[in-house]
């Protein structure tokens, strides 16, 4: 069978989508304790068939924990794990993990060191009983999807990083799951290596249509793998949104700094505009920037009150530009600049706040001081 066929084949047994169709995975009020730890504390998600989701945050955030209930490997405190519409675990009842129909790639791999590529990516097959022509075929295939058609008899040992990463997926994706579910399956990779990755593990998951929950503390690989990126922190969700909105419009501070290089910058609110869904903030380092704003945030704000202002390095300017009116320039001292190959980064101090500033350009400076701009519409308030 070859690469496509299987891809098709794949496709085909996807179920219609349909108003009405139930999530493939849905996390209902999901609580886990480690110890006196609360792991995971009541999240509640929905993923959609053919949908990849990552869940986001750092080294004890619950998002690992997560993963291992949604696979059966650890039992809920409370909540509910729903897979298809069905109950899948509860804290009083558990389906066992080989009859979810999911498939797993673990930060390891996990794959038998004594069974060549083929008999790994086999085994799944074989557990289901399947006839042995069959098995040749749907290996055959899948080692072809994952470009490893031509090692199918090799050993582990005899295989890079990049491919055995690419022979657990491949024993993953063998029995068709319903939910692929992957745990930090890059992380073992070197950075060139684990960049090129990224992007073939997303092109598999868009051509098979495969629904996948895949964890990381890499916010480079969750913008690049993701339909939505969930992130968490000590155990709760801070944010659910597209790769952008979880970069260009955080919900809280700690997802704006978490995920990418922020400037937080304090200040008064000068001027509510809720017909344009921003505020005037005269910050408290110097300078007035019309921030966008949260509706949510809007209804409560007030001339004269606080507001937190989110600018990303690339979204300052050097130079006056076009500006919406009333805005004024931050003055800023320069302090330091790298060259990082497809931008400059540099460093500069405007009273005790430190801003990270990234251009295409080498910065010009009058007597080392600049006035910065904040690129018209990129500005955020945080909560």
């Amino acid at each position: 069978m070859p690469a496509t066929a299987f891809a098709h084949e794949a496709a085909a047994a996807k179920p219609a989508a349909a108003p009405q169709a139930p999530a493939r995975l849905e996390l209902r009020n999901l609580r886990k304790s480690l110890g006196a730890t609360a792991a995971v504390n009541g999240i509640d998600l929905k993923v959609a068939p053919g949908e990849s989701v990552v869940l986001l945050g750092p080294s004890g955030c619950g998002k690992t924990t997560t993963l291992r209930m949604v696979a059966g490997f650890l039992q809920p405190d409370g909540g509910e794990v729903h897979l298809d519409g069905v109950l899948s675990s509860s804290a009083t009842f558990a389906l066992p993990p080989e009859k979810r129909r999911l498939g797993m790639v673990f930060q390891t791999y996990a794959i038998w060191p004594h069974k060549t590529v083929a008999d790994n990516v086999a085994y799944g097959l074989e557990v289901a009983g399947r006839r042995r022509a069959e098995i040749r075929a749907e290996v055959a295939a899948v080692l072809d999807l994952v470009q490893l058609g031509a090692l199918a008899n090799r050993f582990p040992a005899e295989l890079s990083g990049g491919q055995q990463q690419r022979v657990a997926l491949a024993r993953a994706l063998a029995t068709k799951p319903s939910l692929l579910l992957l745990d930090e399956p890059l992380s073992n990779l070197d950075a060139s290596l684990r960049e090129e990755m990224r992007f073939e593990l997303r092109a598999l998951q868009k051509n098979l249509g495969i629904t996948t929950l895949y964890v990381t503390h890499d916010q480079d690989e969750a913008l690049v793998l993701a339909d939505r990126i969930v992130v968490m922190n000590k155990g709760r969700i801070e944010q659910i949104g597209t790769p952008e909105e979880v970069y260009r419009t955080p919900a809280t501070r700690f997802v704006g700094s978490f995920i990418g290089i922020a400037n937080l910058l304090e200040g008064e609110i000068a001027t509510v505009d809720r017909a344009g869904e921003r505020v005037l903030v005269a910050l408290d380092i110097g300078g007035r920037v019309w921030s966008r704003a949260p509706r949510s945030w809007l209804d409560g704000a007030v001339t004269g009150g606080r507001a937190t202002v989110l600018l990303r390095p690339q979204d300052i300017e050097l130079e006056a530009a076009e500006h919406p009116g009333a805005e004024q320039p931050i003055a800023a001292a320069f302090l330091s600049e790298s060259f990082l190959g497809e931008h400059y980064e540099l460093k500069l101090a405007a009273g005790e706040a430190l801003l990270r500033v990234q251009s295409r350009r080498r910065g010009t400076f009058a007597d080392g001081r600049a006035q910065l701009w904040a690129r018209p519409g990129s500005a955020w308030v945080v909560a």
